[in-house]
């Protein structure tokens, strides 16, 4: 066939060092493929193996061998953590290497430099380390995920309503000594023969968001050094740059240095001309530019905060324009093989980093070679990926792909191809319904879809009207395209009942039928014969209806629903005020490199207000009155009031199914009220095994 994407699998020759395509996979791992074992399971070790299967030339694996990691608090502690001090443990990694280069792939080690506890790049008032961070053997307060129990973790005591601000300060810190910046050296160099000898074949260094000690050092806001380390652009590079040399002068000119840098800062910071300058002065020293955004959130691009052009791409296109020699590697919302390939063949990069992209979508290279760029699963930037909320559990999920952490299981879970063919009935057009008909068709069974509107997509049909819910939007096309390309037989604008199926001879019933909107019992919602008053709307209602509401819109209920309704209303124009007995709005949303860009662009919103413990005791349809965080009740009138009282599953509707086949099986809000990745779980899994 020929693939066309020839520029994206074109090789790489990088001295003498070659990679097979132009495709990177940036260190992102699930957190649950690996518990309290310090060394590469064998489930790590095909999960890294496969993202080299699935395309990626270059397959990352985060060196976190501190063993103070375990006893810290948040995202960082449930990250895979080697006893490098342990001599069995070498036979682990070395496996680990060999897997990833049984595809052609190269392994590299990321590394995220710390300095000393108390020390930083130069005396300053407060200290500045982020979640993620690294400590040393003496053990920094809070640890690679943050502050522990009594200092801001969960049950101890809620923070400030402003609070969310992912960089931490802590105490006064001293400036490295030029000796202290050696002995860093050393130790980074030590850790790269380490891991060369394990057949790593390269090393990634942090050096972005201002958060490791290398990132520091570059960065003008942080950097206020007055010695040879300090000052100007090439100062503020030496230490950085001699880190780099000492590794390749360890190791050898063909063990690559990636750097992860951020292009461009806030005002003040590092400039796109600055990383230009710095990309000439590496030549030789580091390989690969890995262009990163200002801060993580930014860098893992959410709908808010971000469009179909990736974030990082104007840098990669800068320094390519100057004749650098160092090969640029963006990253931040990098999925789309069709712009991916327009963006090389235009000369802006010479290869892309992604996350995101493997995770995904497990076939990804596959996809690519087979020409089938339009049946790659779009990633929905959910950051579900980084975790699900930010007070744990740390279990990684994937909105899109339900194979994501059980890929290992299924050849003895799941038979790709059913033995016994079944005539299956899906009733209901949403994400589940749409999933599971398609599985389900694809392991041979004859299937008919019934959705009772004359549309597919169920509630993501919401997308098509919020700007910022365009991946949602761009998913749910996916899933009617591979419901368009199956076998299966739609029928739309039928409202399926029992009865209708009553004298039918379907073997099985897949009941994917959702919910619906409820109100909550607050005073004045409903009448006395028990329906909700006339004028007083649920978050479902207003997509498709907004010119039906007036100027002034109150809402109550600020979760991430009726956060989320509110915004969209205020982009149209509506002067929105949303209500929440919550700490923080859209509390429910708060997932690591998601809530700040929603709230972030919720602050940007002129229209938009919240208003946070507000307990409301009375509605009508032209008013809202509330208790605030003081005691003192007040009223918000308004032209138009929305209340959020969530959803109740069609349950008792759905078994109604019951015994009209030999097998009724209920998924997605039906069954129990969840979000697209427990739909598309549910789906595939009852679809994978009828």
């Amino acid at each position: 066939m020929g693939t066309k994407y020839k520029k994206l699998l074109e090789q790489v020759k990088i001295g003498n060092v070659v990679l097979k395509n132009r495709m990177i996979s940036s260190n992102a791992l699930p957190h649950f493929l690996i518990g309290p074992e310090d060394y590469p399971s064998e489930t790590f070790i095909q999960y890294q193996a496969n993202v080299a299967k699935n395309g990626a030339a270059v397959v990352t694996t985060l060196d976190w061998s501190n063993p103070l990691q375990r006893k810290s608090h948040g995202d960082g502690a449930h990250f895979p953590s080697f006893d490098l001090t342990n001599p069995a443990v070498e036979n682990y990694m070395n496996q680990l290497a060999d897997g990833i280069h049984f595809y052609g792939s190269k392994a590299s080690v990321a590394v995220m430099p710390v300095p000393p506890h108390g020390y930083t790049v130069c005396d300053t008032e407060h200290s500045m380390f982020f979640p993620g961070d690294v400590m040393d053997d003496e053990g920094m307060p809070g640890g690679p995920g943050g502050p522990p129990e009594g200092e801001g973790g969960p049950g101890e005591h809620e923070p400030p309503e402003d609070e969310g601000d992912m960089m931490l300060h802590f105490p006064p810190a001293k400036g490295l000594t030029v000796e202290m910046m050696r002995e860093i050296i050393r130790k980074y160099v030590g850790i790269a023969k380490k891991y060369q000898s394990f057949g790593f074949d390269m090393m990634t260094v942090h050096m972005a968001y201002r958060s490791t000690i290398l990132a520091r050092f570059l960065s003008p806001l942080d950097n206020k050094r007055t010695d040879e380390y300090g000052g100007s652009l090439e100062n503020r590079v030496r230490f950085p740059l001699e880190f780099c040399k000492a590794i390749k002068e360890a190791c050898g000119q063909d063990f690559l240095i990636e750097a992860q840098i951020s292009g461009e800062e806030d005002e003040g910071g590092i400039t796109v001309e600055d990383t230009v300058a710095f990309a000439k002065m590496a030549e030789g020293i580091i390989d690969i530019f890995q262009i990163r955004a200002k801060d993580g959130d930014l860098n893992h691009p959410t709908g808010f905060n971000s469009g179909r052009t990736p974030v990082t791409l104007h840098v990669a296109e800068a320094i390519k324009k100057s004749g650098a020699k160092v090969l640029t590697a963006p990253i931040g919302g990098f999925q789309d093989v069709e712009l991916a390939e327009q963006y090389l063949e235009e000369g802006k990069m010479d290869m892309f980093c992604a996350g995101r992209a493997f995770i995904c979508e497990p076939e990804y290279y596959e996809k690519i070679l087979e020409n089938r760029a339009e049946d790659i699963t779009p990633c929905i930037r959910c950051n579900r990926c980084h975790g699900q909320n930010m007070q744990g559990p740390w279990i990684s999920v994937c909105s899109v792909n339900p194979t994501l952490g059980i890929r290992h299981r299924l050849p003895w879970m799941v038979e790709k191809e059913a033995k016994n063919k079944k005539n299956i009935a899906v009733i209901g057009g949403g994400c589940a319904g749409m999933n599971a008909a398609v599985i389900a068709s694809r392991r041979g069974h004859t299937v008919s879809l019934f959705e009772k509107n004359e549309r597919l997509g169920g509630q993501l049909n919401q997308a098509g009207y919020a700007s910022f819910k365009w991946p949602i939007g761009d998913f749910k096309e996916y899933l009617i395209r591979q419901l368009e390309k199956s076998a299966v037989e739609v029928h739309l604008g039928v409202a399926v009942t029992p009865e209708l199926l009553k004298h039918s001879k379907y073997d099985a019933i897949i009941v994917a039928i959702g919910a619906t909107p409820k109100m909550p019992s607050i005073e004045g919602v409903f009448d006395e014969k028990g329906n909700v008053v006339e004028g007083i709307y649920n978050p479902i209602e207003v997509y498709g209806n907004e010119s039906a509401l007036g100027n002034e819109v109150v809402i109550v209920g600020g979760g991430e629903t009726g956060t989320e309704t509110g915004l969209h209303l205020a982009k149209l124009g509506h002067k929105v005020t949303v209500l929440t007995r919550k700490r923080r709005i859209a509390q429910d949303a708060e997932r690591v490199h998601y809530y700040e860009s929603f709230k972030a662009a919720l602050n940007e919103e002129k229209n938009f207000r919240s208003i946070t413990r507000a307990n409301t005791v009375k509605v009508t349809a032209k008013s809202v009155e509330y208790v605030d965080k003081t005691g003192e009740k007040k009223v918000l009138n308004a032209d138009s009031v929305i209340v959020c009282g969530g959803m109740d599953p069609l349950r008792d509707e759905g078994l109604a199914f019951s015994g009209l086949a030999d097998e009724v099986v209920l998924i997605g809000d039906c069954e129990k009220v969840g979000d697209i990745q427990k739909a598309m779980r549910r789906s595939f899994a009852a679809a994978s095994y009828l």
